[in-house]
């Protein structure tokens, strides 16, 4: 039996292709050298490059035009979970993951990266996603809320919640700052998201008393925070908490709930669909996404109710 063709994924755009990272456009070009050097075939290069630069304008697209140098293993695994829900077999995404490993491994080669973020992404095997999904249920939510509050972490509780009701991307977490917050409102203003639109951010009640309760922690213990909401050690006037940090915040709290696999974007996919299945309609949901319409919303973000389903079917007797 013939093995089923994955489908090809259209991103080629030849203006954005201009408009990519101009860093990123550079040490590709200077990868053509380098491949050039290696005496590779042109199928191979012309194959590298198509990779390559789909993944350079998903980046543009999706991911505030990060530099490759910038780029994260979060970063990545929502490239590669985009490209699964495209319909990419296993075989077409190991092909591409060695495109970026191998872009990667001559960025090391010139000591530009010390490590490349692809060691830490392992290959898909066949029949096994390269992200696994998570959609939280409203017990598991309550399930986190018990397991912070026992941990104790304040600004933990505000990430998780803030992160959850807003339903905001992780970059746009991370570049949050206090003077961005209406508190009465509880409204974050001016908030980049992506493809450059600016958005407002509305968050729930429980979510204002935690970040009440943390600006309070810090006042009384006379903590600068440089403006930013969320503050590690390495934060500083200009510097806000990396997505990467995000990233270990997020499986921290995942392997307190049961849910290793818990990464950043399932926060968008759990209260999405916790909205919808207590009466949201789809387009106020997609319209808190900043989704430019409800074709996404509905094919990525919300998870089909089973059970519901189960019951519909049920009471129709034929």
């Amino acid at each position: 039996m013939a093995v089923e063709r994955s489908k090809p994924i259209l991103l080629y755009d030849a203006k954005k292709a201009k408009q990519v990272n101009p860093e990123t456009l550079r040490l590709f070009q200077k990868y053509q050298i380098d491949m050039s050097i290696r005496d590779l075939s042109e199928k191979t290069i012309r194959g590298y490059n198509s990779d390559l630069m789909q993944w350079f304008i998903y980046m543009y697209n999706n991911q505030f035009n990060l530099s490759v140098l910038e780029a994260k293993e979060e970063d990545l695994e929502e490239y590669y979970f985009w490209r699964k829900q495209q319909g990419n077999n296993v075989n077409r995404q190991k092909r591409v993951m060695s495109s970026i490993s191998a872009f990667y491994k001559f960025l090391r080669k010139k000591k530009l990266i010390t490590e490349s973020p692809m060691e830490f992404i392992d290959r898909p095997k066949q029949g096994q996603p390269v992200v696994v999904q998570t959609y939280l249920k409203k017990e598991e939510v309550q399930f986190m809320r018990e397991k912070l509050s026992e941990y104790g972490d304040v600004q933990l509780q505000v990430y998780a919640f803030l992160s959850l009701t807003t339903m905001a991307r992780v970059n746009a977490i991370a570049h949050l700052k206090w003077d961005q917050i209406n508190m009465e409102e509880r409204i974050c203003s001016d908030v980049l998201e992506k493809e450059g639109k600016i958005v407002e951010l509305s968050f729930s009640e429980e979510t204002r008393d935690y970040m009440n309760e943390l600006r309070k922690y810090r006042e009384d213990n006379n903590i600068d925070d440089y403006g930013w909401v969320f503050k590690t050690a390495y934060t500083n006037e200009k510097q806000c908490v990396s997505n990467d940090t995000l990233n270990e915040w997020c499986k921290k709290i995942g392997n307190m709930i049961g849910h290793p696999t818990l990464h950043c974007h399932d926060w968008r996919h759990s209260y999405a669909s916790l909205l919808k299945e207590n009466g949201a309609s789809l387009e106020d949901v997609s319209e808190m996404l900043n989704h430019a319409g409800t074709d996404v919303t509905k094919k990525y973000y919300i998870k089909v109710d089973h059970s519901k389903v189960r019951k519909i079917k049920d009471s129709i007797k034929i």
